[in-house]
């Protein structure tokens, strides 16, 4: 019983976490446009917070940098009691560390103490700026969160844009079968056709009902990724506003685009702050141990039965590294090694990026021929259909070549939508490779400019 209080306990305390944590999601219930889905994506994304309080961080360890240029002072009181003196110190952390020897007996005492650094063969300064560029670093690293977070956004939009058209597909597909079905049987009852015509259209019919079932199913199912990957509530309804577009463009040139990745790529600029937090990383080692040059005040007071002690001093204290048995070899080794990896890094991010964009300029290029070929195989096959549907009609035709026509429009019309779907895909991709990331404005709609109205089966998938 004990055992099952406790797990009840967990699963409850766990289902209020996230009952708590879904309150403080946003619930948005409207259409939403790319742009306004990027926008809420940056503004609610735990991981773009996340990225965030990184440079919170940073910048905290460059402000605790600079702190050790600046005076330090410490108070320490001691009490104490016994046959024997002892030395005693400063508790950790406090600094300055003050160390004393206690006398035998009681014993209370009272210490303040300053110390200002004057020379520390440039640590202090190697440091900050250690710290200033690793700043640097995360602040690249957040905008490279935030890019990929605008390339996932884009993507599943699209996916979602994608299985909206392909049900818009086979709606129109499941239309045409209801009618054909209908006007089929009303032949039927005249004697005109075969009854395995009727046959035939009742099972396209129903798999046409079946496509339409299961390409809501793939736009639902795209809704809720779109959802999650915003950071909204799950009880948000929400669908996407625009749709696939294409806008052709000229063809840029490949150097011209790398040079553009390369300028502008927030992964590239992170590695190039954090080669200069390795290089000053070296410069605080070797400092550390050249001369280390501080000002130093004291005052004491101290308090023994009825007698008491006491006074100050100020003066100025010096230390030398004699021998550290090899620390310092290997330290700089270790930071040498530091400098040398972020120096790879660099070096394997030149070839990523040149990989990225040739990649996504090609399959760009790709669908844009791609579009242009299902341009034209959706025209024709439409004429097709139409043709097919007047030889039925007039009884040189049969059914069979009717519902031929009808899976090549569908084929074609879905074959279009995919390409569409590529090219903007490829194009988000390349926007990602060239470190803008920025949304396209969408201009041309998908939808196909209206046919003239044709009588019969020439209506079909327009």
């Amino acid at each position: 019983m004990k055992r099952f209080n406790f797990v009840f306990c967990g699963l409850l305390a766990a289902t209020l976490g996230s009952a708590k944590a879904d309150e403080t999601r946003p619930v948005i219930n409207r259409a939403l446009t790319l742009n306004e889905a990027i926008e809420i994506g940056l503004r609610e994304s735990p991981v773009v917070r996340g990225a965030q309080a990184e440079v919170e961080m940073a910048q905290a360890q460059v402000q605790a940098a600079k702190a050790a240029k600046k005076p330090q002072v410490s108070a320490t009181t001691f009490l104490s009691a016994g046959s024997e003196g002892a030395i005693l110190t400063t508790p950790a952390p406090v600094m300055p560390t003050n160390i004393t020897l206690l006398p035998r007996g009681a014993f209370a005492g009272q210490n303040v103490m300053l110390m200002l650094p004057l020379k520390t063969g440039g640590r202090l300064s190697a440091l900050v700026k250690q710290a200033q560029a690793a700043r640097g670093a995360s602040e690249a690293d957040k905008q490279t969160v935030r890019q990929d977070l605008v390339l996932e956004t884009k993507n599943i939009y699209r996916q979602a844009l994608l299985a909206q058209e392909m049900r818009r597909v086979a709606e129109e597909r499941q239309k045409s079968t209801t009618e054909r079905l209908r006007i089929d049987r009303a032949a039927l009852e005249a004697g005109r056709i075969p009854q395995l015509y009727v046959l035939r259209d009742e099972a396209e019919d129903a798999d046409a009902a079946q496509n339409v079932t299961d390409a809501q199913r793939d736009v639902d199912i795209a809704l809720i990724q779109l959802r999650a990957t915003l950071g909204l509530a799950p009880q948000s309804q929400i669908t996407v506003a625009d749709t696939l577009s294409f806008t052709p463009q000229s063809a840029p040139e490949l150097n011209d685009l790398l040079t553009q990745a390369k300028n502008q790529r927030p992964e590239l600029q992170a590695a190039q702050q954090r080669i200069a937090s390795a290089g000053q990383n070296l410069q605080a080692t070797r400092g550390s141990y050249r001369p280390q040059i501080a000002a130093m005040a004291m005052g004491d007071l101290g308090v023994q039965r009825s007698s008491s002690m006491g006074g100050a001093m100020a003066g100025v204290v010096i230390g030398i590294p004699l021998s550290t048995g090899g620390l310092r070899r290997a330290q700089e080794s270790e930071a040498r090694a530091a400098q040398n990896r972020a120096q790879a890094e660099i070096e394997r991010l030149h070839l990523q990026i040149e990989r990225e964009v040739q990649t996504a300029l090609t399959t760009k290029q790709a669908a844009e021929k791609n579009i242009a070929t299902a341009e034209a195989a959706q025209k024709a096959a439409q004429e097709n259909y139409h043709l097919a549907g007047l030889r039925y009609e007039s009884g040189r035709g049969t059914n069979a070549e009717v519902l031929d026509a009808l899976a090549a429009l569908t084929r074609a019309q879905g074959n279009r939508v995919r390409a569409l779907f590529d090219w903007n895909n490829a194009d988000d991709q390349l926007q990602r490779a060239l470190g803008t990331a920025s949304p396209m404005i969408l201009r041309i709609s998908l939808a196909s400019p209206p046919s003239p109205q044709r009588s019969g089966w020439g209506r079909g998938l327009g």
